[in-house]
């Protein structure tokens, strides 16, 4: 990767230059004046985007031109066209996004291919949003869950939708419930014909012309596919991330642990403006097993921010719980540092440890612990 320093002229009225760090699909640029740059957070959205790329079979190579990136809360207010709005997407020639947070994930999805389509000819913004909503993390950002919809729209409210021009006036929820329940359905292979075929449909009539040529249905059997489905849940594309650092349940208590860590660092990820997180995975027992989980800092750390949010890789829908994620900090385990109720866990996980950064770019996390909460069958039998 290289450090450079382009000239922006994009309605920013104070900054005119902003450093830049070239990844492998992304350069990437940030106010240094305001925020500090960890070293994990470009290659973080080199792997997301061939995380997107890679789910419906498309190599890095076959990822387009590539995305600029501005992490820059002025430009993001100036660029962005909708009051109230501080990330939005542009798609020229290069795809753009523009933000106030380090890595936002839907935006980046709306960049990647299959995101947008072609420049000039794309999808409706139903679809656009669609895409996007079921490729938003909340592991690698902070931000909330995306849950379909249990109760979705009839094929005539569903045509309407599709000709919707302003995404403002969408219901993401429906969108992704839509998108959702034809992958469930049909698979990621599937999916990417899709995506291919319907580049460049502009209305409802183009949609219903490209999921018969793909899936042999019409839009009103789409509509009822989306109906049938219930609440549930999708894995976070985390959970498709390649390399992550990963912990095996032996039996034994397991420590998840990230010390001496600093922003600079490789494995360390921007999650806001003073925020830095590190990734990591945990490989449990197939069966539903009860863990106790404590937190800890070493001593005269302050506990405030310091905390672990941890989710399911279910590989498929999850319709069990409206809560799909565990997070807790370690104020919540109290003077024990262990939290009142175990958590109950299985298969593969994927998380994030997270703190406000210190003044001198130190990453101060918490060690974290999780030991199985004994049952009978542990304890003798009685004589």
């Amino acid at each position: 990767m290289s450090i450079a320093v382009v000239g922006v002229a994009l309605g920013c009225c104070d900054c005119t230059e902003l450093p830049t760090e070239v990844g492998e699909h992304v350069s990437y640029h940030w106010d240094d004046s305001e925020v500090r740059l960890c070293g994990g957070t470009v290659p973080t959205v080199d792997r997301f985007l061939e995380t997107v790329g890679g789910y419906y079979g498309w190599a890095p190579d076959e990822l387009g031109p590539g995305v600029e990136y501005f992490w820059d809360e002025e430009l993001s207010v100036n660029a962005c066209s909708w009051p109230g709005t501080f990330n939005c997407e542009s798609h020229t020639i290069r795809p753009i996004v523009f933000s106030n947070a380090p890595i936002e994930t839907h935006e980046l999805a709306h960049a990647s291919r299959g995101g947008r389509g072609r420049p000039m000819l794309g999808f409706p913004p139903f679809i656009n949003e669609a895409f996007a909503s079921r490729w938003s993390s909340a592991v690698i950002e902070r931000d909330q869950v995306l849950l379909t919809s249990p109760e979705f729209l009839s094929a005539a409210e569903l045509r309407a939708a599709l000709e919707v021009n302003d995404a403002t006036k969408l219901d993401y929820g429906l969108a992704l419930t839509w998108w959702v329940a034809l992958e469930s359905t049909y698979g990621p292979t599937k999916m990417a014909e899709f995506i291919v075929e319907v580049d460049g449909a502009t209305s409802a009539k183009g949609v219903e012309r490209a999921l018969r040529r793909v899936f042999g249905i019409s839009l009103a059997e789409s509509a009822a596919l989306a109906e049938s489905l219930p609440l549930a849940s999708v894995d976070d594309p985390a959970c498709e991330l390649d390399g992550l650092p990963t912990f095996t349940w032996t039996g034994r208590p397991l420590v998840v642990e990230r010390s001496d860590a600093h922003c600079d660092d490789s494995d360390i990820v921007n999650i806001d403006r003073r925020s830095a997180g590190w990734l990591f995975a945990l490989e449990l027992p197939d069966t539903l097993t009860d863990f106790y989980v404590s937190l800890s800092l070493p001593p005269g750390v302050d506990p405030v921010t310091k905390g672990i949010y941890l989710v399911e890789c279910d590989g498929e829908l999850q319709f069990d719980t409206m809560i799909p994620y565990y997070a807790a900090s370690v104020k919540n385990g109290g003077a024990s540092g262990t939290l009142r109720w175990p958590w109950r866990l299985r298969g593969r996980q994927v998380g994030r440890l997270s703190t406000n950064m210190n003044p001198d770019g130190a990453v101060v996390l918490p060690r974290v612990v999780f030991e199985r909460v004994l049952t009978d069958t542990d304890r003798p039998m009685p004589p």
